[in-house]
This record gives structure tokens, C-alpha cells and sequence, in this order.
């Protein structure tokens, strides 16, 4: 199952959080990480009605992530494909 935009957003979260206990280019590699995360999450977003990262501070270790949240919150839902949750009003009909 591919990962919708929201597990690649905590993803990101993780990593980024992983590597604040790092220094130097270990944790440049960890915030490089984190940010290709963050990619994977517009690109998982772009059907769904998509995100706008232009304000997404990249190289800090701390990034307001809320630019990200509240864009992510208001996706539509993900399309899942399986049988549907509301049974066919034909079937099983007295009349049909």
C-alpha cells in the first residue's frame, strides 16, 4: 500500500526529530531525509487537491511544521479503492 500524505508528513516529523540529537553533516543527512519526506508529502497531496510548500523553511532543524499541518488537514479524502460501504439499494430488492 502506497503511503498517503499524512504517514509521510509524521515521516518527516520523525526524522527531522532524530537528527536533533546530531551534529555536523549526520545531521544535515537527517534534515536531507526528513525534506525528501516532506516532498513525498505534496506529491501524495497533489491528487487530493495539493499543498503549497513555498513558505517551508527546508534547512531548519526545527520547521514551523503548521505551514505543512493545516494544508494537509484540508486534503480531501484519499481515494481507496475496494467495495463500497454502502450496499446497492437494488440488490437483494423484493422488487427487482
Amino acid at each position: 500500500m502506497a503511503f498517503l500524505a499524512e504517514q509521510h508528513l509524521v515521516a518527516a516529523k520523525l526524522v527531522r526529530r532524530n537528527g536533533a540529537t546530531r551534529t555536523g553533516a549526520e545531521r544535515e543527512l537527517f534534515i536531507r531525509k526528513s525534506n525528501s519526506f516532506v516532498v513525498c508529502v505534496r506529491l501524495m497531496a497533489k491528487d487530493r487537491g495539493g499543498i503549497c510548500l513555498d513558505n517551508f523553511d527546508w534547512w531548519s532543524l526545527t520547521p514551523d511544521w503548521s505551514v505543512v499541518d493545516e494544508q494537509v488537514l484540508r486534503l480531501a479524502p484519499p481515494h481507496i479503492d475496494g467495495p463500497s460501504l454502502v450496499p446497492n439499494d437494488c440488490e437483494g430488492s423484493v422488487n427487482s
